[in-house]
């Protein structure tokens, strides 16, 4: 199969593919990562294989979409304006306190959640005390808020080349993750580093305070809202689950198309030079053929035609 040399998968690629997917090969009971779940989703494994079946794509980092909620830690002077858990730290690192120092989920689903809670209230499984609600914060500059959230699938994809991007960066727009794009640009120049598809979409991301911690009652965590509330952000986050779901089975059926239309394969270096002087040899070879062919008629002027009506084709 001829491969043109834009796609051609670098060994360097190939290397570090396989020890990805040597690390996703490990069972479950005995993989880990450094997720706050610790491991793959079993809503998106079929897409990452899918993903990870094409040539100059593997996987780096994933999450289904989760509805979480999370308390705050204490802010120092250097991170007061800082609002928002970074996508990074939120998605691939556990730190003691996550957001400042002490900070922690109170609650994390990668899947929706029953709304058919029993006799358990949603302040219970918010992580909240059942006591009444804080009916106003006097100092939010120095409060330890509780924040409810929906956070759509999100998926890094490293690519061998800008050339094996473009199809999945194409397929998820077109399957609703429109804020996608392609990162790490800047380190082209390095042989060892390449683009990384970051596939994504905060259209179906919402959030709101929930609660926050009392600082004059023994550091409870009490809810600033109503469990009518509660109940309506749940109903909202299972929602947008099904949202990112049905765009989630789209970019599957996307990406499957886009392997069936790939046509590249992987070679290394001295493959890819007897490839080209074979390649080289043909082409010479045809155009020798074709200049003969083109002297012979020449030469003695025959033509097809003319040797036919000369023929007594009559029995």
């Amino acid at each position: 199969m001829r491969v043109a040399a834009e796609t051609v998968v670098p060994a360097a690629f190939a290397t570090k593919k396989q020890n990805i997917l040597s690390a996703l090969a490990i069972p479950d009971k005995d993989y880990t990562d450094l997720s706050p779940k610790g491991s793959v989703d079993k809503r998106i494994r079929e897409l990452i294989s899918v993903i990870n079946r094409l040539d100059g794509a593997v996987t780096t980092s994933s999450c289904a979409g989760r509805i979480s909620v999370f308390l705050e830690g204490t802010k120092s002077d250097e991170d007061k304006d800082v609002q928002e858990v970074s996508e990074v730290q939120s998605l691939q690192v556990v730190v003691p306190g996550g957001k400042g120092r002490g900070g922690r989920w109170l609650f994390v689903s990668h899947d929706p959640v029953n709304e058919d809670l029993g006799n358990k209230s949603m302040k219970e499984l918010c992580g909240m005390s059942t006591q009444n609600n804080m009916l106003s914060v006097m100092d939010p500059s120095g409060t330890r808020f509780v924040r409810f959230q929906f956070e759509p699938m999100i998926l890094h994809v490293m690519t061998a080349s800008l050339q094996h991007a473009q199809p999945i960066l194409s397929a998820a727009i077109h399957a609703g993750f429109r804020e996608s794009g392609v990162q790490s640009l800047k380190n082209l120049d390095d042989v060892n580093a390449f683009p990384m598809v970051a596939i994504r979409s905060s259209g179906l991301a919402f959030g709101s305070l929930i609660g926050c911690v009392n600082q004059s009652d023994n550091g409870e965590i009490r809810s600033l809202v109503s469990e009518e509330y509660l109940k309506l952000l749940l109903s909202i986050a299972n929602d947008r689950f099904d949202a990112n779901t049905v765009r989630t089975n789209r970019l599957q059926a996307n990406l499957l198309q886009t392997g069936h239309k790939q046509k590249t394969i992987w070679e290394d270096q001295e493959a890819r030079r007897e490839r080209m002087k074979t390649e080289g040899l043909e082409r010479r070879a045809k155009l020798r053929a074709e200049a003969g062919d083109s002297v012979s008629s020449t030469r003695f002027g025959w033509n097809e035609e003319v040797l036919i009506e000369g023929l007594d084709l009559d029995p």
